[in-house]
């Protein structure tokens, strides 16, 4: 036999054979539906269908492809719609069943198990639970029930139940549309940190604070509150932020600082005054307060505190609240503002003039009482400052007044020879 002839028969075998599957798809898909509409008792041609459908009504499952296009007066003709009728009734996953042999009832279980989330988590039957069962396959209530689910799905869209099924098995992710994940039921729980972690965490944190760890009801009101603002915030498909976190703990430090602070300052007893003292905010106070008094700027313990408080959020808050003092200092010292805004301490500027000022008035002297040396554009020179001072009234009750006096006379009396 030619080449040629050859090949031109398998060909032709080949769409025969092609030809024949899809007629015996086709006839089978038939055979189900006629199946369907003829159940072993009379139960379907009126009614309900289970999928809540009125038995017989129509469902257009597609439209007839002409080939080659027909055309009409000129245009082309529309395909035609192709319909199929609702056929399942409530009783069709019961009936259905029992016309079927072991082999196809086993089948149709090992369909049914394939099929993401039709089962409840755990009860989809396996090969090996059908397998058990041997040649008395069973359906149990809930397989009947994933069977009435697929027949449900099938009369929606005017399919057999074997198609819905096969067209689920084989693309899960419609399942997952259809049905959802199982997620063990209800809503996925939001996860919060443990309070008993926040508590332990707030205590080490106080401690190192205050040197005293908080009050049992506080840290209990803290963790409640973070877990209220994670659960708040998880709600909304976000975690609560490390910064949102801080910010409530630095709320409760705020007022347990200021608590402590009333306790402290505002009462007779100055024995608890130290307490502030202590622990990281006890270093910050101090850091704050020297800053003051380095830079010649008047406070108070009251703001000193109010200022560690915002301090202690980070280095950089801290940092920002010495900037802010090293900004006052160049509105009292406006001739040495680029060197304190530098970094150099009012106090180191002032060192020579302190020199002076004690050599004069044989005390150390108050920020204020060097006011003057940087007031203006320049600062004075220290002799200036030095001669300035003759014209200031206080000076005559200092003893440099008088031994300077003493000192002139003698030596203008040995001018003259004149003894004293």
């Amino acid at each position: 036999m030619p080449v040629g002839q050859a090949q031109a028969e398998a060909k032709q075998k080949a769409a025969k054979k092609k030809a024949e599957q899809s007629k015996t798809a086709a006839s089978q898909a038939q055979l189900e539906r006629e199946a369907a509409n003829n159940p072993p008792t009379n139960a379907a041609g009126s009614g309900t269908s289970i999928s809540g459908i009125p038995l017989g009504t129509s469902v257009m499952t597609g439209k007839t492809v002409s080939q080659p296009p027909q055309f009409a007066g000129g245009l082309p003709v529309p395909n035609a719609p192709v319909f199929s009728k609702a056929i399942y009734t409530t009783d069709s996953p019961y009936l259905i069943p029992s016309t079927m042999s072991n082999q196809e009832r086993a089948n149709l279980l090992l369909a049914l198990g394939q099929i993401p989330n039709l089962y409840p988590k755990g009860q989809a039957p396996t090969v090996d639970f059908i397998k058990d069962m041997d040649k008395s396959v069973t359906l149990r209530p809930l397989d009947y029930a994933a069977l009435g689910t697929m027949m449900k799905q099938a009369d929606q869209v005017g399919e057999t139940y074997s198609q819905t099924i096969m067209r689920f098995v084989s693309n899960p992710s419609l399942a997952e549309q259809a049905f959802g994940k199982v997620t063990g039921g209800g809503p996925k729980p939001i996860p919060v940190t443990n309070p008993e972690a926040l508590i332990a965490d707030m205590t080490s944190k106080y401690l190192d604070l205050f040197n005293v760890a908080p009050d049992k009801k506080v840290a209990a009101a803290y963790a409640s509150e973070i877990n209220k603002a994670q659960k708040a915030a998880g709600v909304k498909g976000f975690a609560l932020s490390q910064q949102q976190q801080e910010d409530i703990f630095l709320k409760y430090v705020q007022n347990d600082a200021n608590r402590r602070y009333a306790a402290a300052k505002l009462t007779p007893d100055t024995a608890d005054d130290m307490a502030l003292e202590q622990g990281a905010l006890g270093a910050v106070v101090r850091r704050i307060r020297q800053a003051h008094a380095d830079n010649g700027i008047p406070t108070s313990d009251r703001l000193v505190y109010s200022e560690a408080l915002k301090g202690i959020r980070s280095e950089q808050a801290l940092q920002t609240a010495l900037n802010n003092i090293q900004i006052q200092a160049t509105t009292q010292f406006p001739a040495w503002k680029e060197d304190i805004l530098k970094g150099t301490s009012v106090k180191t500027l002032l060192t020579p003039y302190v020199a002076s000022y004690e050599k004069i008035y044989g005390k150390t002297p108050a920020t204020t009482d060097l006011y003057d040396v940087a007031s203006g554009q320049t600062a004075m020179p220290v002799l200036a400052w030095e001669k300035a001072q003759w014209k200031n009234p206080k000076i005559k009750e200092t003893q440099f007044y008088k031994d300077t006096v003493n000192n002139d006379l003698r030596a203008l009396a040995d001018a003259f020879g004149v003894n004293v």
